[in-house]
Protein backbone atom coordinates (compact mmCIF):
# COMPACT_ATOMS: atom_id res chain seq x y z
CA UNK A 1 0.00 0.00 0.00
CA UNK A 2 0.82 2.81 -1.21
CA UNK A 3 1.71 6.11 1.88
CA UNK A 4 2.21 9.85 1.79
CA UNK A 5 6.49 9.90 2.08
CA UNK A 6 6.16 6.24 2.97
CA UNK A 7 2.83 6.67 5.85
CA UNK A 8 -0.26 5.37 4.69
CA UNK A 9 -2.85 7.47 6.39
CA UNK A 10 -4.84 6.46 9.70
CA UNK A 11 -7.98 7.06 7.91
CA UNK A 12 -6.29 4.27 5.06
CA UNK A 13 -4.51 1.67 7.23
CA UNK A 14 -5.75 0.98 10.46
CA UNK A 15 -6.89 -2.64 11.05
CA UNK A 16 -10.36 -2.96 12.64
CA UNK A 17 -9.62 -4.74 16.18
CA UNK A 18 -11.41 -7.47 16.58
CA UNK A 19 -10.11 -10.92 17.05
CA UNK A 20 -8.18 -11.65 13.70
CA UNK A 21 -6.07 -8.98 14.42
CA UNK A 22 -1.99 -9.93 14.61
CA UNK A 23 0.25 -8.40 16.76
CA UNK A 24 2.42 -7.52 13.88
CA UNK A 25 -0.43 -5.37 12.51
CA UNK A 26 -1.13 -3.64 15.98
CA UNK A 27 2.47 -2.82 16.49
CA UNK A 28 2.95 -1.62 12.60
CA UNK A 29 0.04 0.62 13.32
CA UNK A 30 1.04 1.73 16.28
CA UNK A 31 4.63 2.48 14.28
CA UNK A 32 3.11 3.72 11.55
CA UNK A 33 1.07 6.66 13.73
CA UNK A 34 3.95 7.80 16.01
CA UNK A 35 6.63 8.39 12.74
CA UNK A 36 3.66 10.97 11.14
CA UNK A 37 2.58 12.40 14.92
CA UNK A 38 5.46 12.05 17.16
CA UNK A 39 8.75 11.68 14.88
CA UNK A 40 10.81 12.60 17.40
CA UNK A 41 9.88 9.65 19.71
CA UNK A 42 9.50 6.69 17.04
CA UNK A 43 13.50 5.95 17.14
CA UNK A 44 13.63 4.97 20.45
CA UNK A 45 9.80 3.72 21.05
CA UNK A 46 11.38 1.40 18.07
CA UNK A 47 13.77 -0.05 19.58
CA UNK A 48 12.72 -0.79 23.31
CA UNK A 49 9.98 -2.33 20.95
CA UNK A 50 12.30 -4.58 19.36
CA UNK A 51 13.66 -5.67 22.52
CA UNK A 52 10.91 -6.86 23.30
CA UNK A 53 9.31 -8.46 20.46
CA UNK A 54 12.03 -8.35 17.03
CA UNK A 55 9.37 -9.96 14.91
CA UNK A 56 7.02 -6.57 14.84
CA UNK A 57 9.98 -4.33 13.79
CA UNK A 58 10.77 -6.81 10.68
CA UNK A 59 10.18 -4.93 6.91
CA UNK A 60 6.45 -3.87 6.11
CA UNK A 61 6.40 -7.27 3.79
CA UNK A 62 2.35 -7.93 4.53
CA UNK A 63 -0.49 -5.46 3.18
CA UNK A 64 -2.06 -4.07 6.08
CA UNK A 65 -5.12 -5.59 7.13
CA UNK A 66 -8.45 -3.56 5.29
CA UNK A 67 -10.13 -1.63 7.72
CA UNK A 68 -13.31 -1.32 5.98
CA UNK A 69 -12.83 2.69 6.80
CA UNK A 70 -12.81 5.40 4.23
CA UNK A 71 -10.74 8.17 3.10
CA UNK A 72 -11.04 11.80 2.06
CA UNK A 73 -8.55 11.11 -0.64
CA UNK A 74 -6.07 8.73 -2.07
CA UNK A 75 -2.45 8.77 -1.62
CA UNK A 76 -1.57 7.65 -5.63
CA UNK A 77 -3.27 10.69 -8.02
CA UNK A 78 -3.25 14.16 -7.88
CA UNK A 79 -5.84 16.31 -7.59
CA UNK A 80 -7.52 17.42 -11.25
CA UNK A 81 -10.05 19.83 -9.67
CA UNK A 82 -12.70 16.92 -10.61
CA UNK A 83 -12.96 16.36 -7.11
CA UNK A 84 -15.27 17.63 -4.81
CA UNK A 85 -12.41 16.46 -2.17
CA UNK A 86 -9.22 18.43 -2.11
CA UNK A 87 -6.08 15.88 -2.23
CA UNK A 88 -3.10 15.97 0.09
CA UNK A 89 0.82 14.81 -1.07
CA UNK A 90 2.85 15.57 1.90
CA UNK A 91 3.05 14.16 5.39
CA UNK A 92 3.29 17.81 6.84
CA UNK A 93 -0.01 17.96 5.25
CA UNK A 94 -1.45 14.49 6.51
CA UNK A 95 -0.43 15.17 10.37
CA UNK A 96 -2.03 18.93 10.28
CA UNK A 97 -5.09 16.86 8.35
CA UNK A 98 -8.15 17.56 11.42
CA UNK A 99 -9.95 14.39 9.69
CA UNK A 100 -6.88 12.24 10.09
CA UNK A 101 -5.85 13.49 13.65
CA UNK A 102 -9.38 12.86 14.71
CA UNK A 103 -9.82 9.53 12.84
CA UNK A 104 -6.55 8.36 14.80
CA UNK A 105 -7.68 9.69 18.34
CA UNK A 106 -10.74 7.65 18.25
CA UNK A 107 -9.40 4.50 16.93
CA UNK A 108 -6.58 4.80 19.67
CA UNK A 109 -9.64 5.31 22.44
CA UNK A 110 -10.97 2.19 21.25
CA UNK A 111 -8.05 0.11 21.18
CA UNK A 112 -7.04 0.97 25.18
CA UNK A 113 -10.85 0.32 25.84
CA UNK A 114 -10.55 -3.38 24.10
CA UNK A 115 -6.59 -4.19 24.79
CA UNK A 116 -7.14 -6.85 27.90
CA UNK A 117 -9.67 -8.14 25.68
CA UNK A 118 -7.59 -8.66 22.29
CA UNK A 119 -5.95 -12.05 21.85
CA UNK A 120 -3.55 -10.63 19.39
CA UNK A 121 -0.38 -10.55 22.40
CA UNK A 122 2.51 -12.81 22.76
CA UNK A 123 3.01 -11.69 26.16
CA UNK A 124 1.58 -9.21 28.88
CA UNK A 125 4.78 -7.36 28.55
CA UNK A 126 4.11 -6.78 24.45
CA UNK A 127 0.25 -5.83 25.67
CA UNK A 128 1.71 -3.08 28.10
CA UNK A 129 4.10 -1.53 26.13
CA UNK A 130 1.49 -1.47 22.96
CA UNK A 131 -1.17 0.24 25.56
CA UNK A 132 1.76 2.92 26.47
CA UNK A 133 2.46 3.51 22.78
CA UNK A 134 -1.01 4.62 22.21
CA UNK A 135 -1.19 6.08 25.73
CA UNK A 136 1.56 9.06 24.54
CA UNK A 137 -0.07 9.17 21.11
CA UNK A 138 -3.18 9.90 22.23
CA UNK A 139 -1.80 12.90 24.17
CA UNK A 140 0.01 14.13 21.40
CA UNK A 141 -2.90 13.41 18.75
CA UNK A 142 -4.85 16.02 22.28
CA UNK A 143 -2.71 19.32 20.93
CA UNK A 144 -3.98 21.05 18.94
CA UNK A 145 -2.32 20.67 14.88
CA UNK A 146 -0.80 23.90 13.41
CA UNK A 147 -2.72 23.67 9.63
CA UNK A 148 -0.77 23.86 6.93
CA UNK A 149 -3.13 24.53 4.19
CA UNK A 150 -6.81 25.14 4.31
CA UNK A 151 -8.69 22.13 5.36
CA UNK A 152 -11.66 20.09 3.41
CA UNK A 153 -13.19 20.01 6.99
CA UNK A 154 -14.11 21.67 10.32
CA UNK A 155 -14.11 20.03 13.61
CA UNK A 156 -17.42 21.15 15.26
CA UNK A 157 -18.08 22.69 18.72
CA UNK A 158 -18.92 18.93 19.84
CA UNK A 159 -16.67 16.44 20.48
CA UNK A 160 -18.58 13.77 18.71
CA UNK A 161 -19.23 15.61 15.14
CA UNK A 162 -16.99 16.02 12.45
CA UNK A 163 -18.51 17.98 9.59
CA UNK A 164 -17.49 17.48 5.83
CA UNK A 165 -18.55 20.04 3.02
CA UNK A 166 -18.90 17.85 0.31
CA UNK A 167 -19.53 20.32 -3.42
CA UNK A 168 -20.44 18.80 -6.90
CA UNK A 169 -20.58 20.79 -10.15
CA UNK A 170 -23.67 20.32 -12.15
CA UNK A 171 -24.93 20.65 -15.53
CA UNK A 172 -28.28 22.17 -15.55
CA UNK A 173 -28.37 24.03 -11.88
CA UNK A 174 -26.36 25.91 -9.74
CA UNK A 175 -23.06 23.66 -8.02
CA UNK A 176 -24.61 22.22 -4.65
CA UNK A 177 -23.28 21.66 -1.39
CA UNK A 178 -23.93 18.82 1.74
CA UNK A 179 -23.16 19.28 5.11
CA UNK A 180 -22.37 15.78 6.35
CA UNK A 181 -21.59 14.33 10.20
CA UNK A 182 -18.82 12.08 10.02
CA UNK A 183 -17.32 12.17 13.31
CA UNK A 184 -19.50 9.50 14.68
CA UNK A 185 -17.18 6.65 12.88
CA UNK A 186 -14.83 4.88 15.56
CA UNK A 187 -17.07 5.95 18.27
CA UNK A 188 -18.88 2.70 18.30
CA UNK A 189 -18.82 -0.63 19.68
CA UNK A 190 -19.10 -2.90 16.45
CA UNK A 191 -17.63 -2.08 13.52
CA UNK A 192 -20.77 -2.67 11.52
CA UNK A 193 -22.11 0.22 12.84
CA UNK A 194 -19.05 2.39 11.72
CA UNK A 195 -20.03 1.27 7.99
CA UNK A 196 -23.04 3.54 8.62
CA UNK A 197 -21.43 6.30 10.23
CA UNK A 198 -19.76 7.68 7.48
CA UNK A 199 -19.11 8.84 3.68
CA UNK A 200 -17.89 6.16 1.23
CA UNK A 201 -16.35 7.04 -2.08
CA UNK A 202 -19.41 4.99 -4.05
CA UNK A 203 -21.52 7.74 -2.94
CA UNK A 204 -19.50 10.83 -3.56
CA UNK A 205 -19.06 9.06 -6.87
CA UNK A 206 -23.06 8.11 -7.84
CA UNK A 207 -23.55 11.60 -6.39
CA UNK A 208 -21.70 13.56 -9.08
CA UNK A 209 -22.95 11.17 -11.79
CA UNK A 210 -26.44 12.29 -10.39
CA UNK A 211 -25.30 15.79 -11.41
CA UNK A 212 -24.04 15.10 -14.60
CA UNK A 213 -26.87 14.20 -15.88
CA UNK A 214 -30.38 12.93 -13.95
CA UNK A 215 -32.13 12.11 -16.87
CA UNK A 216 -29.82 9.21 -17.20
CA UNK A 217 -31.15 7.99 -14.24
CA UNK A 218 -35.09 8.50 -15.22
CA UNK A 219 -35.25 11.75 -13.05
CA UNK A 220 -37.14 14.17 -15.30
CA UNK A 221 -39.30 17.44 -14.89
CA UNK A 222 -42.87 16.95 -14.64
CA UNK A 223 -42.41 13.15 -13.44
CA UNK A 224 -43.70 12.72 -9.99
CA UNK A 225 -42.15 9.55 -8.28
CA UNK A 226 -41.26 8.28 -4.60
CA UNK A 227 -37.26 7.53 -4.35
CA UNK A 228 -35.79 5.03 -1.67
CA UNK A 229 -32.25 4.88 -0.62
CA UNK A 230 -31.37 1.27 0.81
CA UNK A 231 -28.62 1.47 3.67
CA UNK A 232 -28.29 5.36 2.85
CA UNK A 233 -25.82 6.11 6.03
CA UNK A 234 -24.68 9.65 6.37
CA UNK A 235 -27.46 10.11 4.01
CA UNK A 236 -25.36 12.11 0.94
CA UNK A 237 -26.90 10.69 -1.50
CA UNK A 238 -30.64 11.40 -0.66
CA UNK A 239 -29.66 15.07 0.14
CA UNK A 240 -28.25 15.45 -2.67
CA UNK A 241 -31.30 14.59 -4.49
CA UNK A 242 -32.74 16.45 -1.74
CA UNK A 243 -31.17 19.73 -3.23
CA UNK A 244 -30.79 18.67 -6.80
CA UNK A 245 -34.09 17.86 -7.65
CA UNK A 246 -35.94 21.11 -6.41
CA UNK A 247 -33.28 23.15 -8.36
CA UNK A 248 -34.48 21.36 -11.43
CA UNK A 249 -38.41 22.25 -10.32
CA UNK A 250 -38.48 18.68 -9.73
CA UNK A 251 -40.99 19.34 -6.96
CA UNK A 252 -43.05 16.23 -6.69
CA UNK A 253 -40.65 13.36 -6.01
CA UNK A 254 -40.35 12.08 -2.51
CA UNK A 255 -36.99 11.20 -1.37
CA UNK A 256 -36.66 8.66 1.33
CA UNK A 257 -33.46 7.71 2.94
CA UNK A 258 -33.45 4.42 5.43
CA UNK A 259 -30.88 2.69 7.67
CA UNK A 260 -31.59 0.17 10.38
CA UNK A 261 -29.05 0.65 13.40
CA UNK A 262 -30.77 3.68 15.82
CA UNK A 263 -27.23 5.04 15.70
CA UNK A 264 -26.53 5.58 12.59
CA UNK A 265 -30.66 6.39 12.00
CA UNK A 266 -30.19 9.85 14.62
CA UNK A 267 -27.12 10.47 12.56
CA UNK A 268 -28.87 10.44 9.56
CA UNK A 269 -31.32 12.69 10.69
CA UNK A 270 -29.13 15.23 12.04
CA UNK A 271 -27.77 15.67 8.79
CA UNK A 272 -31.15 16.08 7.01
CA UNK A 273 -32.05 18.89 9.43
CA UNK A 274 -28.49 20.18 9.01
CA UNK A 275 -29.11 20.51 5.04
CA UNK A 276 -32.42 21.80 5.60
CA UNK A 277 -33.50 19.31 3.44
CA UNK A 278 -37.46 17.58 2.81
CA UNK A 279 -35.45 14.20 2.90
CA UNK A 280 -37.40 12.16 4.80
CA UNK A 281 -35.60 9.88 7.02
CA UNK A 282 -36.57 6.43 8.29
CA UNK A 283 -35.54 2.80 9.69
CA UNK A 284 -35.89 0.31 7.50
CA UNK A 285 -35.11 -3.49 8.28
CA UNK A 286 -34.51 -5.43 5.31
CA UNK A 287 -35.31 -8.75 6.91
CA UNK A 288 -38.94 -7.41 7.44
CA UNK A 289 -41.97 -8.24 5.41
CA UNK A 290 -43.49 -4.34 6.47
CA UNK A 291 -42.19 -1.43 7.16
CA UNK A 292 -42.45 -0.20 11.01
CA UNK A 293 -41.88 3.14 11.04
CA UNK A 294 -44.57 6.03 11.38
CA UNK A 295 -42.62 8.45 9.10
CA UNK A 296 -42.58 6.36 6.29
CA UNK A 297 -44.49 8.70 3.66
CA UNK A 298 -45.96 5.59 1.53
CA UNK A 299 -49.17 3.99 1.57
CA UNK A 300 -48.48 0.37 2.90
CA UNK A 301 -48.71 -1.99 -0.03
CA UNK A 302 -47.92 0.59 -2.19
CA UNK A 303 -44.37 0.17 -4.54
CA UNK A 304 -41.82 2.92 -5.36
CA UNK A 305 -40.80 3.82 -8.55
CA UNK A 306 -36.67 4.52 -7.97
CA UNK A 307 -34.42 2.53 -5.37
CA UNK A 308 -30.83 3.68 -4.55
CA UNK A 309 -27.92 1.79 -3.17
CA UNK A 310 -24.40 2.71 -3.32
CA UNK A 311 -21.92 -0.05 -1.29
CA UNK A 312 -24.08 -1.68 1.10
CA UNK A 313 -22.89 -5.14 0.00
CA UNK A 314 -19.82 -6.54 2.41
CA UNK A 315 -21.22 -9.97 2.97
CA UNK A 316 -22.77 -12.07 0.27
CA UNK A 317 -26.03 -12.33 2.77
CA UNK A 318 -26.49 -8.80 2.13
CA UNK A 319 -26.89 -9.21 -1.62
CA UNK A 320 -29.78 -11.65 -0.94
CA UNK A 321 -31.46 -9.53 1.59
CA UNK A 322 -31.06 -6.58 -0.39
CA UNK A 323 -32.19 -8.92 -3.12
CA UNK A 324 -35.70 -9.68 -0.78
CA UNK A 325 -35.62 -6.19 0.18
CA UNK A 326 -36.45 -4.65 -3.07
CA UNK A 327 -38.19 -7.01 -4.55
CA UNK A 328 -41.26 -6.06 -1.81
CA UNK A 329 -40.40 -2.42 -2.93
CA UNK A 330 -39.82 -2.03 -6.40
CA UNK A 331 -42.81 -1.13 -8.75
CA UNK A 332 -43.20 -3.46 -11.83
CA UNK A 333 -41.85 -0.64 -13.92
CA UNK A 334 -39.43 0.82 -11.31
CA UNK A 335 -35.82 1.27 -11.37
CA UNK A 336 -32.77 -0.06 -8.74
CA UNK A 337 -29.63 1.77 -9.06
CA UNK A 338 -27.17 -0.35 -7.25
CA UNK A 339 -23.77 0.88 -6.79
CA UNK A 340 -20.88 -1.73 -5.69
CA UNK A 341 -17.34 -0.98 -4.89
CA UNK A 342 -14.93 -3.58 -5.84
CA UNK A 343 -12.03 -4.32 -3.29
CA UNK A 344 -9.29 -6.34 -5.36
CA UNK A 345 -7.57 -6.95 -1.54
CA UNK A 346 -7.98 -7.67 1.84
CA UNK A 347 -11.54 -9.23 3.12
CA UNK A 348 -13.98 -8.14 1.23
CA UNK A 349 -13.05 -9.19 -2.43
CA UNK A 350 -14.18 -12.26 -2.12
CA UNK A 351 -18.12 -10.55 -2.08
CA UNK A 352 -17.02 -8.92 -5.17
CA UNK A 353 -19.53 -10.90 -7.27
CA UNK A 354 -22.61 -11.19 -4.63
CA UNK A 355 -24.59 -8.81 -6.47
CA UNK A 356 -24.15 -9.88 -10.03
CA UNK A 357 -24.72 -13.52 -8.58
CA UNK A 358 -28.12 -12.59 -6.42
CA UNK A 359 -29.40 -10.44 -8.93
CA UNK A 360 -27.76 -12.01 -12.30
CA UNK A 361 -28.61 -13.86 -15.44
CA UNK A 362 -29.36 -17.38 -13.94
CA UNK A 363 -33.02 -18.24 -13.45
CA UNK A 364 -34.95 -17.52 -10.23
CA UNK A 365 -38.14 -18.22 -8.68
CA UNK A 366 -40.36 -15.14 -10.69
CA UNK A 367 -43.08 -13.42 -8.61
CA UNK A 368 -46.17 -12.25 -9.99
CA UNK A 369 -46.50 -11.89 -14.05
CA UNK A 370 -43.71 -14.52 -14.74
CA UNK A 371 -41.56 -11.86 -14.28
CA UNK A 372 -38.18 -11.42 -12.29
CA UNK A 373 -35.90 -9.10 -10.34
CA UNK A 374 -32.56 -8.98 -12.30
CA UNK A 375 -29.92 -6.87 -13.81
CA UNK A 376 -30.72 -4.94 -16.76
CA UNK A 377 -27.40 -2.98 -17.56
CA UNK A 378 -24.42 -3.23 -15.28
CA UNK A 379 -21.19 -0.38 -16.20
CA UNK A 380 -17.97 -0.02 -15.12
CA UNK A 381 -16.95 3.29 -12.88
CA UNK A 382 -13.87 4.42 -12.30
CA UNK A 383 -12.51 6.07 -9.15
CA UNK A 384 -12.87 9.66 -8.91
CA UNK A 385 -9.41 11.47 -8.43
CA UNK A 386 -8.86 12.19 -4.15
CA UNK A 387 -12.13 10.05 -3.60
CA UNK A 388 -12.24 6.88 -1.89
CA UNK A 389 -9.88 4.25 0.25
CA UNK A 390 -6.81 3.01 -1.61
CA UNK A 391 -8.31 -0.53 -1.48
CA UNK A 392 -11.43 0.13 -3.60
CA UNK A 393 -10.34 -0.56 -7.35
CA UNK A 394 -13.25 0.26 -9.10
CA UNK A 395 -16.93 0.57 -8.99
CA UNK A 396 -20.22 -1.59 -10.66
CA UNK A 397 -23.35 0.64 -11.18
CA UNK A 398 -26.09 -1.99 -11.96
CA UNK A 399 -29.73 -0.97 -13.82
CA UNK A 400 -31.88 -3.62 -11.60
CA UNK A 401 -35.31 -4.05 -12.97
CA UNK A 402 -38.21 -6.50 -13.48
CA UNK A 403 -37.83 -9.06 -16.59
Amino acid sequence: MGGLEGHPPPTNSLPILNTTLSEFQLFDALDNLTAIYCPAAAVPQLALQKALNPFTLSKRSAPLTDSGYSSGYTSENENDGSSPLPHKTSLAFLRADDLERTFAARWIERFLVRADDLPCFATDETRHLAAEKAADLLIALSSPAAAEDEACCALDDDPDSFWRDFTFSTTAAPDITIRINDGLAGKSASDHLDVGLQTWGASIVFCQMLCNDLGRFGLTTGRQSTIVELGAGTGLVSLALGKLLPALEMRDTTVVATDYHPAVIANLQSNIAANGSAVVGCVLDWAREEVDDAAWPVEKGEKVEVLVATDVVYESTHAVMLHECAERLLAEDGVFWLMQTVRQNGRFGEVADAVGEVFGEKERAARGGGKALRILERERVERMKGVGRGDEAFYRLFKVGWA
